[in-house]
This record gives structure tokens, sequence and C-alpha cells, in this order.
């Protein structure tokens, strides 16, 4: 699906609509806040503001959280605006209203946006592999997958193309029952001695659903034969609290560890970003670092572009 067609996703239309209301408000009803004295008396709140916008938008690792980002950022502007005047009357259809009532419909619309049409996941292209539990058993379970001989695997690497869509070659047959965040893949191979670039994911996280489109491009630009990018979102399976106790995952509503990318190799784990900090007397983890969830920290932490070619430079995570 092309860049226009996932912005013009009525979850994004009506987060941006929502947040110009207050300053298109203001411009049909005082547009001589538009004078150029009316703005030099508000920079000096404008400007710090503006800064830290900026530094947020920097920060962003796709069109879909910049967007976001900046929606947030000018809704809340548009909340504490319309509470600014709340003591002034609103005339609508020729009578009178409390303006209280502007902030209590501008607030009511935010949760029924944030119900109705929650952020959706990322429709680009893709050559992400989706696992579930069992599958993600044998990718990281150097045991199992070794003294059983398993090899073979219910999923297989769908390519998508432009418009978002599974693409197959005239003899294949179609893989894929259902494309989006419920998207399951018939049998094929899955080697654990290959690299396998795991992110643990849930759907309720926004940090996740904004990585989505960095580990979408980076499936593109740096898989290999024998290097493969695939997910799991743990509150899909029913043995999601399991797999984040196994790999040490905080799954709170305030965690840091969200999304976790694991490497592993003939079911061992190599590297991982949240990097841990150390290690607790119990095997607890003490810490993680936190990261930026950029393509640039993902290519230096797994070394993507040596990634397969032999001159990599791992050894195994301490468990």
């Amino acid at each position: 699906m092309s860049l226009a067609r996932r912005l013009l996703h009525p979850h994004y239309v009506a987060n941006v609509a929502l947040a110009v209301a207050y300053p298109v408000y203001q411009i049909i009803h005082h547009p001589e806040y538009l004078s150029t004295l009316s703005i030099a008396s508000y920079s000096r709140y404008l400007l710090p503001a503006m800064v830290v916008f900026f530094i947020k938008v920097q920060g962003s690792q796709s069109a879909e959280e910049l967007v976001s980002v900046m929606a947030l950022y000018i809704k809340v502007y548009s909340l504490y605006g319309f509470w600014t005047i709340a003591k002034d009357p609103a005339i609508l259809w020729g009578i009178s209203w409390s303006g209280w009532w502007r902030v209590f419909f501008f607030l009511l619309s935010w949760l029924a946006i944030f119900t109705v049409l929650p952020q959706p996941p990322y429709q680009g292209p893709s050559k992400i592999i989706w696992l579930d539990a069992s599958q993600l058993d044998r990718l990281t379970r150097p045991i199992l997958s070794k003294s059983k001989g398993i090899g073979k695997s219910t999923a297989k690497i769908v390519e998508l193309d432009e418009e978002g869509v599974p693409a197959y070659n005239d003899e294949e047959e179609p893989t894929v029952q259902e494309y989006g965040q419920d998207q399951k893949l018939k049998d094929s191979e899955l080697d654990p001695s290959h690299y396998w670039i795991i992110a643990f994911n849930t759907t309720w996280s926004s940090p996740c659903r904004y990585f989505e489109a960095v580990l979408a491009r980076c499936s593109i630009k740096y898989e290999r034969k024998n290097v493969h990018f695939a997910k799991i979102d743990m509150d899909m399976v029913p043995e999601g609290d399991e797999i984040a106790e196994r790999f040490k995952i905080n799954l709170a509503a305030t965690t840091l560890d969200l999304p976790t990318l694991i490497l592993f190799k003939d079911g061992k784990a190599l590297k991982q970003l949240p990097l841990k900090l150390g290690m607790k007397v119990g095997g607890d983890v003490l810490g993680k670092m936190g990261w930026d969830r950029s393509e640039s920290s993902v290519l230096s932490a797994f070394e993507l572009d040596k990634l397969g070619t032999g001159k990599e430079s791992f050894s195994a995570l301490s468990k």
C-alpha cells in the first residue's frame, strides 16, 4: 500500500482534523490573532514548544509516527486552547452555550477516535515472517530443533507488493489466509541454523506500532538466504505471558522493553535490543538500556551489513 493511501486511513485523518480544531476555530472567530503583533506576543511560548516539537519530529522513524506525534502535540495544544477560552460563551445556531461545552466535546471526540479508530498496523512493503508460539519455540530451543530434527514449520516468507498484497509466482498458490493483524501462513521451511531477528511485540504498544515500519525496511534491505526477520505479538497468542517471562520482557503499561529484538542462530540468542544492564542473583534482569528504535540502531547492534556473510562477531547471550 502506498504511503499516501496509508496516511489517508481514517485514524490519521480524524486525528489531524481534531488536532487543528482549535487553530481553525480561532482563525474563523478571531482572525486578528494572525496579525504580526499578535504572533509576536505569543512567541515566548511558541518557541520553546516548537523546539520540543522539532526534537520529537526528528526522532520519528516513519511517516506514520511523524503524523501521530504531530497530531498528539497539536491536540494537547488545542485542548489547552479551548480550556483558556472556556469562560467565553459559544454561539451555536443562535443560542449562547457555556464555553466549557467546547472542552467537553473536544475530549469526547478524542476518546471516540481513540476507541473507534485505533492506529492501524503497518501495511507497507515487508518481508517479515509472522510466528506463532510453536514456531518461535522451534527457532529458539536448540535442543528441540537438533534432537528431534525439526526443520518444518507453518510459516513462509511472503513478500508484499506496493499495495500491501502478497505477491506470488504463477506456479505458487497463495498461502496467506488473511492480511493484517491476524495473518496466518501455511507450511514451509524454517531453518534454525539461519540467522533470525525476531521482534517481540504487543498490539497495544505504540512504540511497537511505530517500529513496524523500521523492521519492515530492514527486512527488505538486509534479508539474505540465511538471514530472516520475524515477529510475534505476545498478546495475540495464549502463551504470551510465558514467552515474556522466558525472555525476561516486561509487559507493564509503562515498560521500555517493547519492542524487544533478539537475534537467534541454532536456537541460541546472540544479540538483543534493548541491551541488558546486567543480571541479579536468581536470573532476574537488573535493567535494560533505552534505545531509539531507529534503523541505524538495529543496523549497528546486529551488524546487518555483515550478517550472514561469515564476518559476524557474535557470541551467545548469557541466560
